[in-house]
């Protein structure tokens, strides 16, 4: 290349001049951002074109010295100011598309942690969950793996069993006092590793600070739903409240993503079972895996998040307590109550096909007709005339029920759907839930029956709700067990003996029943009269 005859430093002095504006502009923040985003490597490219730009501005210096090395004249009419620009517009090219897709990396994990502090000081949420949802997965296992160091000891550390000599009933060899010196001191060096591992500590404490922000986990909830999901497959949030709050903020808005899924999410698969779309992907994060959903505490959150408006939400009870009028028709679809109840229902059915071998908390339903008796106000003269008079009677009616349907579903269980380690667990029990089922229906009538609060007309309407299911389930010879379990918990009571004043009213109830179905019903009324002579 052929030097220029004089020196122009004109576009240098812009270029620079045009830098050091921007950099005065640009906030703290973006500061953090640039620092976050450009590691040593993405440094060394903009130090070699920088002092490549100086190269050719001062080449006639340069030459006059003889540290000027020519390549030749230039081609395609470009000149040495050309070059220059051509340089800085690849060099801002490379900084735009760096920029745009950083890689957390363990030497850039304070600088993240300080950007992550200051984007939720200043509430800018959503810039928060820009920055930090690309990089997730990667902070996660920074947090949870240890270092390179540590993993490597355990490598050496593995114990080498001889399976045969074990199983022959030989003792392991003791180890040498040399190896016994040596894993001491592999031990010792492992708790420094860990110790002074100050990436997976910031790592650890970033995600900490995210799942511990209540404004955080409500904006997550009602802006980014499907982001905030990510969260509950770390330990920091499980152990933490997050899910509590999570639940809480989507219940909590009636424009959530929650209530449009749960309104189109209404298609039965088999039995009372709702089927569970893709599209539907909180519903399916929830629920695909019900063991996973009982890991995460979404159970608790649920029941925990129903009980506490039942209690303490005045207006809402209020609007409860008032007559029906569109509640069914659009109401109930906006309601936090009568969401969480249908949570429980998807919950509790797809655990009864996956086989779980846990209650899953369904006695919640309990609790929640509990708070309702006694939040709802004195029974109309005559109600005979409405299903359900108010949303509250609504409710109960979903309690009772929902808990039928929940014994009845297991005659439609098909057993590929259960894991092969779930159905290998000893003393399985496919049924498990049903039963418990069975148990929650009596506590439910047990709180019903008595409740001067409720009409005999709607008491009647909640006992055909069980008395069919005990019909249906005597109907099927393999289900006659659960029939009977029914029939105990209802009459005498699963855990718990009932009163004979309970008994009395649950007679005088059954004879209002319809004469065909109580024909049906024959041997509930039998066990009803034994329970009444017995006592």
């Amino acid at each position: 290349m052929t030097a220029s005859a004089q020196i122009d430093t004109t576009n240098l002095l812009t270029i620079l001049g045009v830098v050091a504006a921007v950099w005065a502009l640009i906030s703290p923040t973006s500061k953090l951002r640039l620092r976050f985003c450009l590691a040593w490597g993405d440094w060394l490219v903009g130090s070699t074109v920088l002092l490549l730009v100086h190269y050719l501005v001062f080449a006639p210096a340069l030459e006059r010295l003889g540290l000027y090395y020519s390549l030749g004249p230039w081609k395609w009419q470009i000149d040495s100011s050309s070059a220059v620009y051509l340089l800085m517009l690849s060099l801002a090219l490379y900084f735009f598309w760096r920029t745009r897709s950083p890689k957390l990396v363990r030497s850039k994990i304070h600088v993240f942690h300080e950007l992550i502090e200051n984007l939720y000081l200043t509430k800018r949420y959503d810039e928060l969950v820009l920055l930090v949802e690309p990089q997730l997965p990667r902070l996660i296992l920074m947090a949870q793996q240890q270092p390179l160091l540590a993993r490597w000891i355990d490598h050496l550390q593995e114990p080498q069993t001889n399976l045969a000599a074990y199983l022959l009933g030989e003792k392991p060899r003791a180890k040498s006092t040399w190896r016994q010196t040596c894993i001491t001191a592999l031990k010792t060096v492992k708790s420094w590793s860990i110790g002074h591992a100050k990436a997976n500590a910031r790592a650890h404490e970033v995600l900490l600070n995210l799942v511990l922000s209540p404004d955080l986990t409500t904006h997550l909830a009602v802006a980014h739903p499907y982001f905030g999901l990510q969260f509950l497959r770390t330990d920091e949030a499980i152990r933490s409240e997050f899910i509590n709050s999570y639940i809480d903020a989507l219940l909590d808005t009636p424009t959530s993503r929650l209530y449009v899924e749960l309104k189109n999410n209404q298609n039965l698969m088999s039995g009372s079972r709702l089927f569970i779309p893709d599209n539907n992907r909180l519903l399916r994060f929830f629920f695909s895996d019900a063991a996973a959903a009982i890991m995460y505490g979404l159970d608790e959150a649920i029941g925990d998040a129903v009980l506490r408006r039942l209690d303490e939400d005045r207006r809402l009870v209020g609007r409860l307590n008032e007559p029906l009028g569109s509640y069914y028709d659009f109401g109930r679809f906006r309601c936090p109550i009568n969401s969480g109840i249908t949570l429980y229902e998807i919950m509790v059915h797809e655990g009864i096909h996956q086989g779980l071998q846990d209650h899953m908390w369904l006695h919640y339903f309990g609790h929640f007709a509990e708070k309702i008796l006694k939040q709802m106000g004195t029974p109309p003269d005559d109600d005979s005339y409405q299903e359900w008079p108010t949303p509250f009677h609504y409710h109960l009616y979903r309690l009772v029920s929902i808990a039928a349907d929940w014994a009845e579903q297991c005659q439609h269980i098909d057993s590929s759907e259960i894991p092969e380690q779930t159905r290998d667990i000893k003393n399985f029990d496919r049924f498990y839930i049903s039963k418990e089922a069975t148990k929650l229906l009596g506590s439910l009538l047990q709180d019903i029956i008595p409740s001067e609060k409720l009409s005999m007309s709607f008491k009647t309407y909640l006992l055909d709700v069980a008395l069919r299911c005990h019909i249906n389930l005597q109907a099927n010879r393999q289900l006659i067990d659960i029939a009977s379990s029914l029939k105990t918990a209802v009459i005498s009571g699963a855990s718990m003996p009932t009163r004979r004043s309970y008994r009395l009213q649950l007679r005088n109830v059954f004879n209002n029943v319809d004469h065909r179905m109580r024909h049906e019903a024959a041997q509930f009324e039998e066990a009803l009269n034994a329970s009444l002579v017995d006592a």
